[in-house]
């Protein structure tokens, strides 16, 4: 909840005309997409026996499952030097730095293989916008499993659902890849595309 609220704080509060990348990570959560219906897309109580928490976010898209092995980002700048494309090219230079060729599919997801690493959801104001996605580094994915599986057919809801995609962790692919060691690359490449330095 204070990622979530950080993250909206600094992008109704920073300079549009300026570019920030926040880098974030939470513990045991499941954070639903702006429209989505939580008794739809969550285990409400498989969460609730496990401690997991619940959080909205305010972008679009599907539900997903953080833990302190999965990284978030997001870039927010002005509406009018907002590239999607850019943001993306930022992540998949740092994780060439690992070794990892990493692809972007038309579902704005990154994939390894064929595999979903990262997805991505969007909001644009008259003024400014963000792209927050996650990375998977090293989560427990059947705990995911756990929490993202509703039972079919329980109810019937105008809330979005959840693309299921088939997943997998960036450490699959490289053992150098730490949630810290992958935050650094990620900033590094971040103020290399905007030619600015780090402090």
């Amino acid at each position: 909840w204070f990622n979530l609220a950080t993250e909206d704080w600094i992008f109704r509060d920073m300079d549009p005309c300026g570019h920030v990348l926040f880098l974030w990570r939470n513990s045991e959560t499941v954070v639903i997409g702006r429209y989505q219906n939580p008794w739809v897309e969550c285990r409400l109580h498989a969460m609730k026996t496990d401690g997991v928490k619940l959080a909205r976010r305010q972008s679009g898209g599907g539900a997903v499952y953080h833990d302190d092995q999965n990284l978030n980002f997001t870039f927010m700048s002005g509406i009018n030097d907002y590239s999607k494309q850019r943001n993306f090219e930022i992540i998949l230079d740092a994780l060439a730095g690992f070794g990892v060729q990493a692809v972007t599919s038309g579902r704005n997801d990154i994939l390894v293989d064929g595999k979903k690493i990262s997805g991505s959801a969007f909001k644009l104001t008259k003024d400014r916008a963000f792209h927050h996605g996650t990375l998977l580094v090293n989560a427990d994915l059947g705990r995911l499993v756990n929490y993202l599986n509703p039972d079919a057919g329980k109810l019937d809801s105008k809330g979005i659902k959840s693309v299921k995609s088939r997943v997998a962790n960036l450490r699959e692919h490289s053992s150098k890849i730490e949630v810290e060691s992958l935050s650094k690359s990620i900033a590094q490449s971040f103020f290399n595309t905007l030619g600015a330095g780090t402090e």
